[in-house]
Order: C-alpha cells, then sequence, then structure tokens
C-alpha cells in the first residue's frame, strides 16, 4: 500500500477536482458545514471518549484494548464521513451570487475543493493517528510513518485548527461563524 501522506494526499487532489466540477460557491457551503462539526468534535471530544470508555468498561472487558481502539476510531470516522456525505448530497447550503466565469472561478473552486479534501481526509487521518491506527486492514500503523507523515501530522486540521486562538476559542469556530453569516446576509 501507499504511504498515508500519497493516500491522504490522493483524497484530497479528488475533493479539489470536486471542487473544480461544483464551483466555489457550492463548496463554501461544505466549508462552512464542515468546519462547524470539527469545532464540535474538537469541543466534545473528551466527554464522547469517556463514554465510550464508560460503555466498552461496562462489557466486563468483552473489548480487547485493539477492539477498543478501533471502535472509537470507526466512531468518529463514521461521523465526519456521515457529515461530509450530508454536505455534499442533495440540496446543500450554497452560497447566493453568480459563480465567476473563466479560470478564476475555477481555480476557486480548486481551492476551496482542496481546502474541503483537507479537512475531511485530514480529519480521517487525524483519528486513525489518535488512536494508533487501529483500524489495521487499511495496512497504516505507527511503525511505518515515514519523516513526511509524522511531520504532516501537526498540521492535521483538529491539531493545526483547533488551537486556542481569540478568547480561547478555536480558529475553526471563528471561520465557521464568519461563513454562516455571510451566508445568511447574503
Amino acid at each position: 500500500m501507499a504511504p498515508i501522506e500519497v493516500f491522504f494526499g490522493v483524497l484530497v487532489l479528488i475533493f479539489g477536482l470536486i471542487g473544480l466540477v461544483r464551483g466555489f460557491l457550492r463548496e463554501l457551503g461544505v466549508t462552512a458545514v464542515m468546519m462547524f462539526v470539527l469545532f464540535v468534535l474538537h469541543l466534545f471530544e473528551p466527554f464522547l471518549d469517556r463514554g465510550v470508555n464508560t460503555v466498552m468498561a461496562m462489557g466486563d472487558g468483552l473489548v480487547e484494548s485493539a477492539n477498543h481502539g478501533a471502535f472509537q476510531t470507526w466512531l468518529f470516522v463514521i461521523v465526519v464521513m456521515i457529515i461530509a456525505f450530508i454536505s455534499y448530497a442533495g440540496e446543500t447550503l450554497s452560497y447566493g451570487g453568480h459563480g465567476l466565469a473563466g479560470p478564476l472561478g475555477n481555480v476557486l473552486g480548486l481551492l476551496i475543493g482542496l481546502f474541503n479534501g483537507y479537512l475531511i481526509a485530514g480529519t480521517v487521518w487525524y483519528y486513525l493517528d489518535k488512536w494508533d491506527y487501529a483500524i489495521d486492514w487499511l495496512g497504516f500503523s505507527t511503525e511505518q510513518l515515514s519523516g513526511r507523515a509524522e511531520a504532516m501530522i501537526e498540521f492535521l486540521p483538529m491539531n493545526f485548527l483547533g488551537q486556542p486562538f481569540l478568547l480561547g476559542q478555536g480558529l475553526l469556530l471563528y471561520l465557521s461563524v464568519i461563513l454562516i453569516i455571510a451566508r445568511v446576509i447574503r
């Protein structure tokens, strides 16, 4: 299997191509939803972790620790994937106005699509890394990470955008609120 950074890089490029086709106004709607959801996940992650740990402990050790990490990984990855699917499918949150024609509109769609890919694929990678790549059928493991992959982990969305900013809140919250206000004002 390809290194993890190549795998997720390809996913980001695919989202970039999707953004190129959909246009930047529709992609901004996905960006607003994903940033808000990632902020909520970041905020409630400790509570969800404790809840999962409590439920798993009630099983009197029926679930091995390796399966415990896989369960938590699947839980968070499925939430991110469901929200991404809902954000892209059917009637989506899109911004009003007329899309830019020509190369500038295409470049904006590509860039915002790449950013959405970074948010989605990067968050999946974050949760895989958080529980030591517990979903082993994917073929990724901590021992196989290259130096480049280890350096990139610091810049995954949940690590990078969840850092305290103004008033102790993450930059993610401010960006999502600005995007939602811009949608409402239009």
